[in-house]
């Protein structure tokens, strides 16, 4: 489960023109899509699997002072995660942010209202910059499965890298977001978090074992 901070930036200070300006009725905009981002090596040194809490919570400190200096909200994530495995909810489900440019061209709205934003802390494009831990891989796995579980996320939620999130301008002309984000290290783990979860067959089998068994009572039976 990721570790809470979303009361800690859901702040004024952090929220320019007041926290109301940002707040969502999700019911009226529901979840369409995850974009997975990674940090690009901003906002300090590497930090690896040894990392501490508190390193962590500093790194997204700035990260928020730097996205809420820029774009208005800080951090513009609703997810870090970083190498340690730890996972991190910063921005709240019902809070539109600042990760991704442009609109969806199905629906012609923000992809910041539609979309869920999750960082993996780190840089994973550049040569020898870093590599993905398990721990890394297994915090956004996290992210992906507690967004698709919220109630109001539409099934089937893609999870599109940054660079490859399809985008329309507000004439609906294509927009390309012109980033190789979130790397090319990470990219080959979109196919595992699109791909389609496994039928839960438990409740058939047990529905087939209670038939059969009840068959096998009327035999014994007659």
């Amino acid at each position: 489960m990721a570790i809470d901070l979303t009361d800690r930036y859901f702040a004024t200070e952090l929220m320019r023109g007041g926290m109301a300006r940002w707040k969502l009725d999700r019911d009226a905009w529901p979840l369409r899509a995850i974009v997975l981002h990674h940090a690009a090596g901003w906002y300090g040194p590497p930090l690896g699997a040894d990392a501490s809490r508190r390193e962590e919570e500093q790194r997204i400190r700035s990260l928020a002072r730097d996205h809420h200096a820029r774009f208005g909200i800080g951090p513009g994530y609703h997810y870090v995660a970083f190498p340690s495995g730890r996972l991190y909810a910063v921005g709240k489900a019902g809070t539109h942010r600042a990760h991704t440019k442009g609109r969806n061209p199905k629906t012609g709205v923000r992809w910041n209202i539609e979309a869920i934003g999750v960082c993996a802390l780190g840089d994973y494009e550049r040569t020898g910059r870093d590599e993905p831990t398990p721990g890394l891989r297994e915090a956004i796995e996290e992210a992906v499965e507690e967004i698709r579980g919220f109630r109001f996320t539409l099934p089937g939620a893609p999870v599109f890298g940054h660079g490859m999130t399809p985008t329309v301008n507000t004439s609906g002309d294509p927009l390309p977001q012109a980033t190789s984000c979130p790397g090319r290290r990470l990219i080959p783990l979109l196919a595992e978090l699109n791909r389609p979860a496994a039928p839960d067959v438990n409740g058939e089998l047990a529905a087939i074992r209670a038939a059969a068994e009840a068959i096998e009572r009327k035999l014994q039976a007659a």
